[in-house]
């Protein structure tokens, strides 16, 4: 297995450098680490010597504050000592608060679930942190506790997302509802009834996208252009929201929001208005999830230490992009110029969202999808297996210029019968990227 990865590697090395002459090692400062750490100790003791310097610590707020007004304190226990553990063994450490896991209770308060422009609600789907201000009310509190319980020591980074997987956006289009279904028809954002201070409602309420009309009259162009930057606006904010609260905590270190695929491409998103958001020019149902990554992350760019988490590096989308000709996988120093010019329709989403990303001057962070097979990963029968995903994503990070890359998930690299991947093959993956210190 690990003299295979070792051609694989060598191979790798050969294509990227014929492909992008301008890749280069991995800078001293990037960082390895894994997603799902459990920081138990000897798990610790072998990806330390894999050359990982950094852990994805994830919590889960329904295990945290399983009723209301009540904190499981034997969960809390159980967090600080692996939080204690990785800390004590240098590991830096990207807090994930598990925004996305809200306790029932949570989901009962008014406006604590999203509607649907088809009268759907979402199935196992995160709070309503985007318009509900009693849900909203609950996270603040539950972050505070948080960083009471636990603090901000050793911290590098802190995760913050609006759904169901902890990236940013809305449900998918039949995520428990029905097929093209929007997310922003409860009674907050149609009418504001309990909505979230200084959030803005529905500049047209009761109108459901692919309408023609609205109060008896044809709806424009500029009236469906307004309603999508509200919608997709709407999702960003939220995760600002989110921001503004850890920064009232005092924590002042990195944050990195997590995204996936490449939202509504220009050209796509030009069609989608002329034609109502009727669910023309939509390949990866990114208006339903209100991804509008150029407009999003410019936002996020007027507040300081966001590093953009790109989620799929080589996802699907990556080997339909290396399957082309010319092949459009690969990162290349000219995109952040030509990002909004050329044709972007078969670049890899890695690729597209790093360029605009750099464009917005955000800092850039990434992981590969994790097992093809799992939930939330998005994998399909073309999707790579998880070995060759870690022989290709980091590759990935180091030329999108990612300061960091986490293996997703930690779990896989101490099951090689199952996964395939063992932390051995990661070191070697890491010992083929990073140059030896210079002393």
């Amino acid at each position: 297995m690990r003299g295979l990865l070792r051609v694989a590697l060598l191979f790798m090395a050969t294509v990227i450098v014929g492909c992008s002459a301008e890749t280069q090692p991995a800078p001293e400062h990037m960082s390895f680490g894994v997603l799902g750490a459990t920081c138990a100790s000897a798990r610790l003791t072998a990806l330390h010597d894999a050359g990982v310097s950094v852990v994805e610590l994830p919590l889960a707020w329904d295990r945290y504050q399983p009723g209301a007004g009540r904190v499981d304190h034997h969960y809390v226990a159980e967090v600080r000592e692996r939080l204690n553990s990785c800390r004590e063994a240098g590991m830096a450490v990207v807090l994930s608060p598990g925004l996305h896991y809200p306790p029932d209770w949570v989901r009962g308060l008014p406006g604590g679930v999203l509607r649907g422009s088809g009268g759907g609600a979402p199935e196992d789907e995160g709070a309503e942190l985007v318009f509900s201000a009693a849900a909203r009310d609950a996270a603040q509190k539950y972050l505070a506790i948080v960083a009471s319980d636990l603090g901000f020591e050793g911290i590098a980074a802190i995760r913050v997302g609006t759904n169901a997987s902890g990236e940013l956006g809305y449900p998918g289009p039949s995520d428990g509802g029905n097929e093209r279904e929007y997310w922003a028809f409860g009674d907050a954002p149609q009418y504001g009834i309990g909505l979230a201070e200084g959030v803005a409602p529905s500049p047209m309420p009761g109108w459901i996208p692919g309408s023609g009309s609205w109060h008896g009259r044809s709806v424009t162009d500029e009236q469906v252009q307004r309603w999508w930057d509200w919608y997709s606006g709407s999702t960003v904010d939220a995760a600002v929201w989110q921001i503004s609260e850890l920064r009232k905590l005092g924590y002042q270190g990195r944050v990195h929001v997590p995204v996936a695929g490449r939202g509504v491409l220009p050209n796509d998103k030009a069609k989608a208005i002329e034609g109502g958001l009727d669910g023309r020019a939509n390949p990866d149902g990114a208006q339903e999830r209100g991804l509008d990554y150029s407009a999003q992350f410019a936002v996020l760019a007027t507040l300081p230490g966001v590093d953009v988490d790109f989620t799929g590096l080589d996802d699907v989308t990556a080997v339909r992009a290396a399957a082309a000709v010319p092949r459009q996988e690969h990162c290349l120093p000219t995109d952040t110029e030509n990002v909004l010019t050329d044709d972007v329709s078969q670049w890899s989403s890695h690729r597209y969202t790093s360029a605009l990303a750099r464009r917005a001057g955000l800092g850039l962070v990434g992981e590969n999808p994790g097992p093809p097979d799992a939930p939330f990963t998005g994998g399909s029968p073309q999707s790579h297996s998880l070995a060759e995903q870690l022989r290709t994503a980091p590759g990935y990070a180091v030329e999108c210029g990612m300061t960091m890359f986490l293996f997703g998930f930690e779990e896989d690299l101490f099951e090689e019968e199952v996964s395939g991947v063992s932390t051995e093959d990661y070191k070697e993956v890491i010992q083929q990227l990073k140059p030896p210190p210079q002393h």
